[in-house]
């Protein structure tokens, strides 16, 4: 039997077998792509405090180049600026239902033009976009402090996030030394996050970006109020496997 096949063997047996609920649990929701573009929109909004006025027109211009490839036409010409190709994306999610991909990946490739590569920089501006959004809509306020157990973190994070209707699929499991591992179903961002493996796009202490355990992982900093990293160690082999721990 190939690897190939093992790992694919694997993640089938990781995501049917059945939860146990005190070491891995399911989470499970609704997605809505109008909502994850309106998150994306904001988190390119709170980059231009740190970059000023050209980070949202590098993040718009990458947007919405990476758009019109996912939809195998040119890039308009006459759509400019972050309101403009906001509402491009949204026109056309009957034809690419993951628009949030696109300013999503406009956020990290406009970084890595700004930086040189994403490395700290990315973690930087999608982590600060993502906790000042978390914090300012006091979503997670009545759950901070209240445990420093990843585990525990992230069903907190799940439960208090579930209403904004931008939940993943998602296979949650306990590890020793305060870890999780976490295996996302169909992720609506993986189309982005397979553009920076084409590109080169990478973090600076090694390993691939993943869009969905940035915002995991500020969701369980916030509430446990500890430092966390991550790791993406399988991408689409065929749903995505990452690890979450505290420094």
């Amino acid at each position: 039997m190939s690897d190939e096949k093992k790992r694919n063997l694997r993640f089938e047996h990781e995501w049917d077998s059945p939860s146990n609920s005190e070491n891995e649990f399911t989470v499970e929701g609704e997605w809505d792509n109008r909502n994850a573009i309106f998150f994306a929109k904001m988190a390119v909004e709170e980059a231009r405090k740190l970059y000023g006025p050209i980070f949202p027109r590098m993040a718009s211009r990458y947007a919405l180049e990476f758009e019109s490839r996912m939809l195998k036409e040119k890039p308009p010409e006459n759509i400019q600026g972050l309101e403009e190709v906001t509402n491009y994306i949204i026109a056309n999610l009957d034809r690419y239902p993951n628009g949030c991909s696109a300013l999503s990946y406009g956020i990290f490739k406009a970084e890595s033009k700004l930086q040189g590569s994403t490395g700290a920089g990315a973690k930087r501006v999608a982590y600060g976009a993502m906790k000042s959004i978390l914090e300012s809509s006091g979503i997670l306020n009545s759950v901070v402090g209240t445990t420093e157990d990843v585990f525990e973190a992230y069903k907190k994070f799940t439960d208090s996030v579930r209403s904004t209707k931008v939940v993943i699929l998602t296979r949650v499991i306990r590890k020793e030394n305060n870890q999780v591992v976490v295996v996302f179903h169909d992720c609506p961002f993986k189309e982005a996050c397979r553009a920076f493996v084409d590109e080169g796009i990478s973090r600076m202490i090694g390993g691939w970006e993943c869009i969905a355990l940035i915002i995991v992982n500020v969701g369980i900093e916030i509430i446990t109020k500890n430092t966390l990293d991550y790791k993406l160690e399988e991408f689409d082999k065929p749903n995505c496997r990452g690890r979450v721990w505290e420094v």
